[in-house]
């Protein structure tokens, strides 16, 4: 069982390196290096941008929003039946450059051991460092950012943590069709959703990926301290069939390991395929199919999905971005040798196989308006189960606020909720459990310089079953943190390249 962890882990780490290999093959080899004098960075930040790519079979509306957005933007016209959540398209710069940044931080923690009973308040110090890249050049535009740091706890019963974030997408855009091939990868110290152990700030740039939920793990259970793997690959290939319509093909693999902690292993194989129609220059339909295989490494245990929805999109470049989709979820249960009891236990003994009927709804909103952006997201399906539960029934609810500080920094607040809870074919009503878990955060940036800043932020995260669960050594029916980060950040203005 560990030499096929072992093999699922590098399986992993071979395909974000073929990733990186094709970013490093689509850099130019003779890179202008920026000057050093204020007056020539400001003359070359003057430059005409360069034109983003559009497929002749792209609609003539593409080109008509192209003028409406905020200067220097380019269209991003990514599927509604794809792969990633749709975006507003307001892309800042559609030239090529990479931009640095770090942060150093303290923390005042109540919490954190993440215990579920009665905890003393420690510290931790952060430091973060990472860079921000994109590449276009004919064809092809690569994205890349990526995040890497350390914390250091005060206490001695609690470990320190090490923070690795990556996200990568390659997109060809050829005569009738676009390719995408994206990676998500992170390895956090504790679960990821409503993460807040640099102060509730984002790690890595989201836009570089933007999966939406039914591509990725779903890590929604506090699950303690604990380092975790997270790894989400996706090859997605749009096919125009006139102006107006396209059809998009997606297959991905995802995986969810756990370096301590007695909680489960599992991998997701998911496919997708849809069909996008046009209505308005805003306004898009979708008619969507989508296939998951959740396995579960420590369990002789499957579950099928298959899900059929309608979906619904409107996007103004620049201002708005609106995705909604509902359908039918049918799930088949292969159960082997054990059912799923809890943190990785089985209990019973049966071989049996049965289908249950559920539904599923994925939404999001994405508002802009001068310098403040509106997020909202909401999932409701079949999931993973986020390594405590073989399977579960998950919402998902996130939504940010954020005000434009200066170019570079960005202050707001963010809130979540989530409720995992088990699926009655396994266990029955007798033994059904429920995770409820609660998170927000805010999060302020008083600009020094014109790229250093002071931040202060504040997180909370609360956590309740509706029966008793543990945590490392502590077991409990609720978990409440609160942390409070005084940081200074620093990001510099997008390098030229």
């Amino acid at each position: 069982m560990r030499k096929a962890r072992i093999h699922n882990i590098r399986g992993v780490w071979a395909a974000t390196g073929l990733l990186l290999a094709l970013l490093m093959l689509s850099l130019p080899t003779g890179a202008q290096q920026p000057s050093n004098s204020d007056t020539s960075g400001q003359q070359a930040q003057s430059e005409e941008p360069i034109p983003a790519y559009h497929s002749p079979y792209a609609s003539a509306s593409a080109d008509e929003d192209t003028n409406q957005g905020s200067q220097g933007s380019s269209v991003d016209n990514r599927p509604l039946s794809g792969s990633q959540y749709v975006s507003a398209g307001n892309m800042t710069n559609n030239r090529s450059y990479w931009q640095p940044r770090f942060q150093i931080s303290g923390t005042g923690d109540s919490n954190p051991a993440e215990s579920t009973g009665n905890a003393n308040w420690g510290t931790w110090a952060s430091f973060v460092a990472g860079a921000d890249i994109r590449h276009t050049s004919g064809t092809s535009d690569t994205m890349l950012s990526y995040t890497g740091g350390e914390m250091r706890s005060s206490e001695a019963n609690v470990a320190n943590g090490t923070l690795q974030e990556l996200g990568v997408s390659e997109k060809l855009s050829l005569r009738r069709s676009v390719l995408s091939l994206l990676d998500q990868l992170s390895y956090l110290p504790q679960a990821s959703l409503g993460f807040g152990g640099i102060g509730g700030l984002p790690l890595t740039d989201a836009g570089a990926t933007g999966l939406g939920p039914g591509f990725t793990t779903g890590q929604s259970i506090l699950t303690g301290q604990g380092e975790n793997l997270n790894n989400s690959s996706v090859v997605q290939l749009e096919t125009f069939l006139t102006p107006r319509s396209s059809i998009t093909m997606a297959g991905a693999y995802s995986l969810q390991h756990y370096f301590a902690n007695n909680l489960i292993d599992s991998g997701d194989i998911t496919f997708q395929g849809g069909y996008n129609y046009e209505l308005t220059r805003h306004d898009t339909l979708a008619a969507i199919y989508s296939f998951s295989d959740f396995r579960y490494s420590s369990l002789s245990e499957t579950v099928y999905s298959h899900s059929a929805q309608l979906s619904y999109g409107r996007v103004v470049t620049g201002r708005l971005a609106f995705q909604a989709a509902a359908g039918p979820q049918i799930v088949v249960f292969n159960l082997g040798s054990g059912l799923a009891g809890g943190t990785g236990g089985t209990s019973g003994a049966s071989n049996f196989s049965t289908t249950k009927a559920y539904w599923t709804l994925n939404s999001a909103l994405n508002y802009q308006y001068q310098r403040m952006n509106l997020g909202l997201t909401y999932w409701h399906g079949v999931g993973a189960g986020s390594g405590v539960l073989a399977g579960s029934s998950t919402d998902t609810v996130t939504g940010t606020l954020t005000r434009q500080m200066s170019r570079l920094f960005a202050s707001g607040f963010s809130a979540g909720f989530s409720r995992n809870s088990t699926l009655p074919v396994f266990n029955g009503p007798a033994t059904t459990r429920s995770f409820d878990y609660w998170f927000a955060g805010a999060n302020l940036q008083h600009p020094i310089f014109e790229t250093l800043a002071l931040s202060f932020a504040y997180q909370m995260q609360y956590q309740t079953t509706s029966s008793s669960f543990c945590i490392a050594n502590s077991c409990g029916t609720s978990f409440l943190r609160h942390e409070v980060t005084v940081g200074l950040s620093w990001h510099q203005r997008p390098l030229l390249f």
